[in-house]
């Protein structure tokens, strides 16, 4: 008789848990919460966590040795795998990814070998154009920078008081913001027949900057005045601000900061940061992860681009 999988009242299998234990260790090897050679927590305490039987997470747990995610060690525990292959930042099951997209690929009647080419026309044929809007260069610089490097789109600042008169929101394919401005713009881009892409943050880098205002004071260093009260009012939503510091290049000395203190930079501050302490250097101990914008936001932003791109190549634009 076949044996039914271990299962709590709400019906959380081993796959499930593994899924939630996979994310958790992708997202924390990605912002540096956790590191290769770290122990997880015991079975036990995993299974109260997930409200499972204990079964159940060590099923779980045996997926991810499988997978490569993690070592099983008897009588010591689960220790996350180092991700490899030397040192290239690559996770373990990055090949098996890989795989997989190209088996899908060639059911969709594109050859395995083919796909590079495909994804470069797919994302390269057209520059997409942006019109960033927001109301202070923090957050402008944010938005245009993400879009640039990770995307390929053509992004251009907008300041919100200048949106309606603003040759690159003329000039723009779709309009992006953040949702504190989310109406004044759609309705811009609404009456000038434009898309418009709101953007939200990721939601594990929120919880690592709630954490750090939980536990001390927070530095953020950026450039604009206007975005500290701003900052202030977003903040509230995760916790109390009282440990939370405005660092204004330009007002305040950098070097004030504490050695050990939690410190967001501010993609806006980067470069003069680099600039006065190198590559390396710089105040505090950072916190912020290379990408701010979420799953949801990414979707939006490569199905425009992949949108315009698609239809470029249908045009003959190539």
């Amino acid at each position: 008789m076949r044996r039914k999988p271990s299962r709590n009242k709400s019906g959380i299998g081993r796959a499930a848990v593994a899924d939630a234990l996979r994310a958790q260790i992708v997202g924390g090897l990605h912002v540096g919460r956790l590191s290769g050679g770290d122990r997880l927590p015991s079975a036990r305490s995993l299974a109260a966590g997930f409200h499972v039987n204990e079964r159940v997470v060590l099923a779980a747990l045996r997926m991810l040795s499988d997978e490569g995610f993690l070592e099983l060690r008897p009588r010591s525990g689960a220790y996350i795998t180092p991700p490899h292959p030397a040192g290239d930042g690559k996770l373990p099951d990055l090949g098996a990814w890989i795989v997989t997209m190209l088996v899908q690929a060639r059911t969709r009647g594109i050859a395995p070998r083919e796909v590079s080419d495909y994804l470069e026309r797919i994302l390269r044929t057209r520059r997409v154009r942006a019109a960033c809007v927001e109301c202070n260069l923090d957050q402008l610089h944010m938005l245009c920078s993400e879009l640039a490097a990770d995307y390929g789109y053509e992004a251009q600042s907008t300041e919100l008081a200048e949106m309606k008169r603003a040759e690159s929101v003329q000039r723009a394919d779709v309009l992006v913001t953040t949702v504190f401005h989310a109406a004044e713009v759609g309705a811009l881009g609404k009456k000038l027949n434009k898309p418009c892409i709101v953007v939200t943050l990721r939601a594990d880098a929120t919880e690592e900057i709630a954490a750090a205002l939980r536990r001390g004071p927070l530095y953020y260093v950026g450039i604009d005045s206007r975005f500290e009260d701003k900052l202030r009012k977003m903040l509230q939503t995760v916790g109390p601000t009282k440990n939370l510091r405005y660092v204004l290049i330009g007002r305040d000395d950098p070097d004030d900061i504490p050695d050990d203190a939690a410190t967001y930079i501010m993609s806006s501050a980067r470069e003069y940061l680099t600039n006065r302490y190198g590559p390396t250097g710089g105040p505090g101990r950072p916190i912020h992860p290379p990408r701010v914008f979420s799953d949801d936001s990414a979707r939006q932003l490569l199905t425009t681009l992949v949108r315009a791109n698609r239809a470029a190549l249908a045009a003959g634009l190539e």
